[in-house]
């Protein structure tokens, strides 16, 4: 046996890389399962589990992608970024509670700095400027521009 194939052969496959794939389908059938009790509404008058139910179907797919190719290839196995995982899962657990409570706008803008803890090459006073700019964008688009069924700032 030659060095190149002792190599091979020792090389696990990427079991880390597919353990987080599932874990993100786990995680998405959970948010599209709270997009359905709120009410996914019609094609031309989308409720507001829509978009959870919607963003937690593509992100199905691409959990499945993940799996698939980490368990189909030998490779370095690298493990996964646990504490971004789980800053993710909470700015989406986040958003969910806020935004039929609080409005899409303090939702987007908790949930951004959620997601935004791990990172530290960001200030806080950053992270707040972030959430500010993509309540704004997120008012814009989702409000204004399409005319979804949200409230801006519940109790304005």
């Amino acid at each position: 046996m030659t060095t190149g194939e002792r190599d091979q052969n020792e090389r696990p496959r990427a079991w880390w890389g597919a353990a987080g794939g599932a874990a993100l389908i786990g995680l998405s059938v959970y948010f599209m399962w709270g997009g359905l009790a709120l009410g996914l509404g019609s094609v031309f008058r989308p409720g507001t589990g829509a978009f959870p139910f919607f963003t937690g179907l593509l992100l199905i797919v691409l959990g499945v992608g993940i799996v698939l190719q980490d368990l189909g290839r030998d490779g370095l196995a690298e493990r996964p970024d646990w504490v971004s995982f789980a800053a993710i899962s909470a700015a989406l657990a986040v958003f969910a509670l806020l935004a039929d409570r609080a409005g899409l706008m303090p939702a987007v803008f908790v949930a951004t700095i959620t997601a935004s803890i791990p990172d530290r090459s960001l200030s806080l006073p950053g992270k707040a400027l972030l959430g500010a700019i993509l309540a704004v964008a997120a008012w814009g688009l989702f409000i204004a521009a399409l005319g979804l069924p949200f409230h801006a700032v519940r109790g304005l």
